[in-house]
């Protein structure tokens, strides 16, 4: 599951690990679904050419992640390789650890969290989601799931709409988890550069005690917040996909970015612990832009298309503090 941030990622993977496999995305875009047209991806694609911050003879560049991405896109990162040759120092993604390797604290930890992922006291979906809101919920997932897992109707309200968040971005050609992060990661790590990893350490127990103050009405606005994406958005990802692909700056620039997955992570993360999170994680990657700026000739990082081009983005706050921030 992904979100402006990857830290979102970490909170949500023990809960998603805990679901039986799912093989209704597959299925989504036959068994009698409509399909839109899919995205057809042929030869290597740019991707988006690069922000840039200065300060002085100084400059630091950032690379704009965006999903969901076509599915099977062939990305050519000549251009990110090409920085990252000269380049002193490189940014990490924010991220959350909260790992353990002992496995009976693991066990514990997944039998919390499966706690967590079904409804209390045998009761069902339609029982925890207004009647109105139930039935754009069975309506989308008609179309796009017609094959239900046994278990759909016992899930929690935000995961369901997930799950079918995830089989209709299939149906239309796109997906959540490309190869272009890992390949970036794997670029920064291999490269001569020093590296900031923006890390916050937790403890899961912590991860789940928070996720279990997550009240109901925030489950609700998660859960219509992506029904309202599925239903109006899936023409403007493709969109978004299509001009990041070929590296269209001028329409990456003039695209609203709405975020499902993230407004709904916004209404479940709201308890003070997972605030005090993002924050964290904020300041910790500001931090880490005016060091790598303040000593580099050149450096790198990489951020989501919503902080490059938002007014309250991560680059917006860099320009507050006086750098000079230009678009590609």
């Amino acid at each position: 599951m992904r979100t402006r941030l990857r830290y979102v990622t970490a909170l949500v993977a023990v809960l998603a690990a805990t679901l039986p496999a799912d093989d209704g995305a597959a299925q989504s875009a036959g068994g009698g679904a409509t399909t839109i047209e899919e995205i057809t991806v042929v030869g290597r694609y740019p991707g988006p050419p690069l922000w840039k911050v200065t300060s002085g003879a100084r400059t630091l560049w950032i690379f704009g992640e965006l999903t969901p991405l076509p599915k099977g896109l062939d990305w050519d990162p000549r251009n990110a390789e090409r920085v990252l040759e000269r380049a002193g120092g490189v940014i990490g993604s924010p991220r959350v650890s909260a790992m353990t390797y002992n496995p009976i604290r693991l066990f514990r930890l997944m039998r919390s969290a499966r706690r967590l992922v079904r409804l209390p006291d045998d009761t069902t979906l339609a029982e925890h989601v207004p009647a109105e809101l139930y039935a754009r919920y069975v309506a989308l997932r008609t179309r796009y799931r017609p094959k239900i897992e046994d278990d759909e109707e016992d899930m929690r309200p935000a995961l369901a709409a997930m799950r079918l968040y995830s089989a209709a971005l299939d149906n239309v050609g796109l997906e959540m988890d490309s190869d272009v992060g890992k390949t970036l990661e794997r670029k920064m790590r291999r490269s001569k550069a020093e590296e900031a990893d923006v890390l916050a350490e937790r403890e899961p127990e912590e991860v789940l005690d928070e996720l279990a103050k997550v009240t109901p009405e925030a489950e609700l606005a998660c859960f219509e917040s992506i029904m309202t994406s599925i239903e109006t958005d899936l023409e403007g990802m493709k969109e978004r996909a299509n001009a990041w692909a070929i590296g269209d700056a001028e329409a990456l620039k003039r695209f609203d970015y709405p975020d499902s997955q993230g407004n709904c992570l916004e209404a479940l993360f709201s308890a003070p612990g997972f605030v005090d999170l993002r924050d964290e994680l904020y300041s910790k990657w500001l931090a880490e832009a005016e060091r790598a700026l303040a000593t580099y000739d050149t450096s790198f990082s990489v951020l989501p298309m919503w902080d490059l081009v938002a007014a309250n983005g991560l680059l917006a706050q860099l320009a507050a503090r006086g750098y000079t921030v230009t678009a590609p």
